[in-house]
């Protein structure tokens, strides 16, 4: 592709270099490169240009002055350097020029929110499926492209590589594409040049403080996205939501409103569930559904509501929906014997706070048991309210959670710092994750749930800098079908396996 074809302003006699590729790394820079200078979390790309320009990239594209060295050679080697006012933002808007602007072909719905993301994009994706659409999936449990599984690092990848995700779907023919949208991706422009066709705002609650600074900060992020759909658009917030009506107060897009309340294009309510599932009533219709909780029916009514903001034949819809599973690693039932076992990704107060009650309302009669923890390097502002939210568990143990580079007694004792003399009695603290869920297997009686939150679909645990495998739904299964378990010994990397 010309240059010219994808920046304005470009000098008359570089309008026909040719580009073959948006970047904005500088170790993948190499010849027929355009390299976007952007300022990172971490590092600021322009300090990376001279090494862009000597790997032999076509054109520069930045913001700042750069040092007399760094201008000189690129005079020397003939490359251009473009400045725009927000690189960031110019990365993803190139990336999708380069790319055939790919979600012009696709209808793109975005979701975002604090917790539901996950469930709501997933029960999209498999709705749609079963109607027969090829439809593409972006969201932290991984990517769907049809029919093909991908791994994802990001919930919402970066710009270019998102751009390159729905070009490979327009590829594989994809009439659709249903992805979370986060609000570090808002942020730092991530999903520039992507046209939406609908966004869907779920619930704010205390979580990535760390970042944003401020509640109020947080949700000015996520009010970003909403506004700034376009008319031809729509906008579909959570009237159950104390933020959902201001998401969406300015947006230009088709507002409307999924959840309890009569404002509400379809209403929900509750009628009954169990550990087998949920029935629940959406507009006029009664609809059985696998899906457990009662907030995994505000996620349903939000997937049925917006299929039918898309155009989808409301009773086709409701007719798939007792076949839709959910987002892998949420409200999982591992074992429904004598003892009951879930395994959910709760790891905000408010969703610890419903996947609880929810979870309590399966087996009414039986004590709840819940292990969990808190992340490392991450908000730990939140740590004593989902302590907190944990103790009220008939029996609450503690422990660690992806402790990364912090000392996990040190997290533990953030969690327990709001909790009374009496709370703390009844806390079990066991750092050791797999101790922890052999503990709550072992004094688990028929009738009894345990309940695991924080890792849900994960595959690994970061303990002191070092990753190690782990599969939250086989631990309890095998925890579970030894309930008594055996001897156990700590590796030095935290860990426990089985003595031999």
């Amino acid at each position: 592709m010309r240059l010219a074809e994808l920046i304005d302003a470009v000098p008359p006699q570089r309008r026909d270099i040719r580009v073959e590729r948006v970047v904005a790394d500088s170790r993948l820079a190499g010849a027929g490169a355009l390299f976007v200078a952007r300022r990172g979390t971490a590092v600021d790309g322009h300090s990376f240009v001279a090494e862009a320009v000597r790997a032999g990239c076509a054109a520069v594209v930045g913001r700042d002055e750069l040092p007399g060295g760094v201008t000189a050679l690129l005079r020397e080697r003939g490359v251009p350097y473009l400045r725009v006012g927000d690189p960031a933002q110019e990365l993803g808007v190139l990336a999708s020029r380069i790319n055939g602007r790919p979600s012009r072909l696709l209808t793109v719905v975005g979701v975002t929110g604090t917790n539901g993301k996950t469930t709501v994009a997933t029960l999209l994706h498999q709705l749609f499926s079963a109607l027969g659409e090829r439809s593409g999936l972006i969201a932290t449990t991984g990517i769907r492209i049809a029919g093909e599984r991908r791994p994802n690092d990001h919930t919402t990848p970066p710009a270019v590589e998102l751009q390159r995700l729905l070009a490979t779907m327009v590829r594989a023919d994809c009439r659709y594409c249903f992805m979370e949208v986060t609000s570090h991706a808002i942020d730092q422009e991530r999903i520039a040049g992507v046209d939406f066709d609908g966004g869907i705002f779920t619930t704010l609650d205390h979580d990535h403080l760390d970042y944003h600074g401020t509640i109020e900060a947080y949700a000015k992020v996520k009010r970003r996205f909403l506004t700034a759909l376009p008319a031809s658009a729509f906008a579909l917030a959570n009237a159950d939501d104390s933020y959902g009506r201001s998401m969406v107060a300015t947006t230009a897009a088709q507002v409307a409103f999924y959840g309890r309340a009569q404002e509400a294009l379809l209403p929900w309510s509750l009628e009954r569930g169990n550990e087998h599932g949920t029935h629940v009533r959406i507009g006029s219709r009664r609809v059985r559904t696998r899906l457990l909780g009662e907030h995994n029916a505000s996620n349903l009514a939000a997937a049925v509501t917006a299929a039918s903001l898309l155009g989808a034949d409301l009773e086709l819809v409701l007719r798939a929906a007792p076949c839709l599973r959910g987002a892998p690693g949420r409200m999982h039932r591992v074992a429904a014997g004598p003892v009951l076992g879930i395994v959910d990704y709760a790891h905000t107060p408010e969703s610890l706070s419903r996947v609880l009650a929810s979870v309590r309302s399966l087996r009414p009669g039986g004590r709840l048991i819940v292990v969990g923890g808190c992340g490392g390097d991450r908000d730990s502002s939140k740590r004593a309210a989902m302590g907190a939210a944990i103790a009220t568990a008939d029996t609450p143990v503690f422990t660690a959670d992806n402790p990364r580079s912090e000392d996990p007694h040190a997290i533990v004792e953030t969690m327990l710092s709001g909790l009374g003399p009496a709370e703390r009695a009844r806390v079990r603290v066991e750092l050791d994750r797999r101790r922890a869920i052999q503990h709550a297997a072992r004094v688990a009686k028929p009738g009894d749930v345990v309940l695991l939150v924080g890792k849900g679909h994960e595959t690994s645990q970061e303990i002191a800098g070092t990753t190690h495998a782990w599969d939250e739904a086989l631990e309890l299964r095998r925890a579970l079908q030894q309930p008594h378990g055996g001897a156990t010994h700590t590796t030095p990397a935290g860990m426990s396996r089985p003595r031999r």
